[in-house]
């Protein structure tokens, strides 16, 4: 089954895989012919637009210039193309300056993609981009995987109809050994768009972290409850501070009281929390929410928004909630009229 699934996952018809070897000067630059070795026996090329690049083996790469390169496929942290399977070994992008542009379909873009030991970390910053034209990119797919987007760098999903991203995807029951661990992390000023995310499918480990004025936007939904079913999977959203900023069109989240629940945690600072953003509809039942304020004060009374939906499309309730730090006790309120989550300070007991 495990190869079975890797296999499933092979490189688009047509497609030559570059494996980056560190053979040029400098021996880490992503855009250096010598660094690349092409599976097939052919000369040594930066990757283009009909070819697959594939960084493992431990290589840690630099693309820091202000160029424009187009690749149908990228696979950070991965097996080699001579022995697919359960061999992935670790790999890293650190994108500084300049865009990247996938172009291939399904899941040409993958970071983690091939387990046991093939974690995977691209980190964004300076004002890099990276372009997704394909359907299905994955972050932590059968392995742990990171994406960092820091400064003012961006990743844009431009596929017509909207890319589809999985973050965790594929976890042990599945198959054993599998340990699908994926991270979307967005702070600084960094940016990411998309059309729908999919945290902690087919039993994988999801998060999206947002932070200092990151951004989080999709055009359609943000999905926790795919595959709640399977007892390994985890997902979670975790906003950071009061300037961070996550939208979609619907939070589709609900679990079985019996399942792993989804999580939500807010950390505030010393100007509050920020609120998830949907055009229409949030649901969270059975979900778990945690409040952090140890660095904010809240009056008694005073509420601090959570979720922000339209008026009327608020379903379900939070099957626990703890606020940590100074604001106890406190309340969740669930304003449907207004479509607003909120959590409020209330009296201590005795003074009530």
């Amino acid at each position: 089954g495990l190869l079975l699934a890797i296999v499933l996952a092979s490189p688009n018809y047509g497609q030559t895989i570059y494996e980056f070897d560190g053979g040029g000067v400098p021996n880490d630059d992503f855009l250096v012919a010598a660094n690349w070795n092409d599976f097939l026996g052919g000369p040594d090329a930066v990757p283009g637009p009909l070819d697959q690049a594939r960084i493992h083996s431990g290589f840690v790469v630099k693309y820091d210039t202000a160029v424009t390169t187009t690749v149908s496929g990228l696979k950070v942290g991965s097996d080699t193309a001579g022995n697919p399977g359960p061999f992935g070994t670790p790999g890293t992008l650190n994108m500084s300056d300049g865009t990247l542009i996938v172009t291939g379909g399904g899941d040409s873009f993958e970071i983690g993609r091939a387990c046991c030991d093939g974690t995977g970390l691209v980190n964004m910053t300076g004002d890099a981009v990276l372009e997704i034209q394909g359907s299905d990119p994955i972050i932590g797919d059968r392995d742990q995987g990171t994406l960092n987007i820091g400064d003012t760098a961006s990743v844009i999903s431009t596929r017509d109809g909207g890319a589809y991203w999985r973050i965790g995807n594929f976890g042990p029951s599945i198959d054993a050994g599998l340990e699908g661990d994926g991270l979307l992390n967005v702070t600084d000023n960094g940016s990411f768009s998309a059309h729908v995310i999919f945290l902690g499918s087919t039993d994988g480990d999801g998060e999206v972290r947002v932070s200092d004025n990151g951004s989080v936007t999709l055009t359609d939904n943000l999905v926790l409850n795919s595959n709640v079913e399977m007892p390994n999977r985890s997902a979670l959203v975790h906003m950071i501070g009061s300037n961070a900023s996550l939208s979609a069109l619907n939070l589709e989240s609900a679990n079985g009281a019996s399942q792993v629940h989804n999580q939500f945690e807010f950390t505030a600072d010393s100007g509050g929390v920020s609120p998830i953003t949907l055009g229409n509809a949030v649901n969270i039942t059975n979900n778990d929410l945690t409040v952090n304020l140890n660095g904010f004060s809240l009056a008694i009374g005073d509420t601090l928004l959570l979720f922000d939906a339209a008026p009327g499309q608020i379903y379900g309730e939070f099957a626990s909630s703890v606020v940590n730090g100074s604001v106890v006790p406190h309340r969740v309120i669930y304003d449907n009229v207004n479509g607003d989550i909120v959590v409020q300070r209330v009296p201590e007991p005795s003074a009530m």
